[in-house]
């Protein structure tokens, strides 16, 4: 009798099943398989057990296929496609029913009074906006952007990373403090150790607000 899997199982026999058979075909434990691979122990241990929401981010998951494929003799793109066709969920589409209501005739006269409520309305909202900015420019989390903008595998052995946040703050890179140039500039070059690196870079202002941005670069 055909077992049918449960919707709600998060785990992948399919691919696990293949890889742990190809390791054990290896001669290799994970822990050898970790060295060799530079993948950490329980990312395979997910990995042979199905559970891909275990896994890494998934701009980091080609690198830990190529890896494997590498020192398992395997075909990196039949383990991707098997992975792409396990991890894929298929949703139920849903049917919302709209019901046309008669729109009423509706007449619209302008008054005097009435142009005074909208041009009061529309001051009261400007005037708004501005206190509304300059209260968060003064107390508010710094400005920070940051160069690379995502999370990304690279190759290289560092990373230059550079930015701009606001003057005068305090920012730091894993704890490191980093200076700012008078036009909120900055810019600091991270040697990449290989798998995982995660960089963290936190302005300060004089108010004690935070702005804090995380990058995770996989180096192979």
């Amino acid at each position: 009798m055909k077992l049918m899997k449960n919707k709600n199982d998060k785990t992948n026999p399919m691919l696990a099943d293949f890889l742990k058979e190809k390791r054990k075909e290896k001669n290799f434990s994970l822990e050898r398989l970790g060295e060799l691979t530079k993948i950490q122990v329980y990312h395979l241990q997910a990995l042979e057990a199905g559970k891909f929401d275990k896994l890494p981010p998934a701009v980091y998951r080609t690198g830990i296929f190529k890896r494997l494929s590498k020192f398992l003799d395997l075909d990196e793109n039949e383990i991707m496609i098997m992975y792409k066709n396990e991890s894929q969920t298929a949703e139920e589409p849903s049917y919302v029913e709209s019901v046309i209501i008669p729109k009423k005739n509706s007449y619209f006269i302008l008054t005097p009074k009435k142009l005074m409520v909208f041009f009061g309305g529309t001051l009261l909202v400007l005037i708004s906006t501005y206190l509304w900015y300059q209260f968060n420019f003064l107390i508010g989390p710094p400005n920070l952007v940051v160069e690379p903008k995502v999370d990304m595998i690279v190759q290289e052995e560092s990373l230059l990373l550079h930015g701009k946040t606001d003057n005068g703050v305090d920012l730091t890179v894993n704890g490191e403090s980093v200076y700012v140039s008078q036009d909120g500039s900055f810019s600091k070059n991270i040697q990449l150790a290989l798998g995982i690196n995660v960089i963290e870079i936190k302005s300060v202002n004089n108010f004690g607000k935070i702005t804090k941005i995380v990058r995770q670069i996989f180096r192979e």
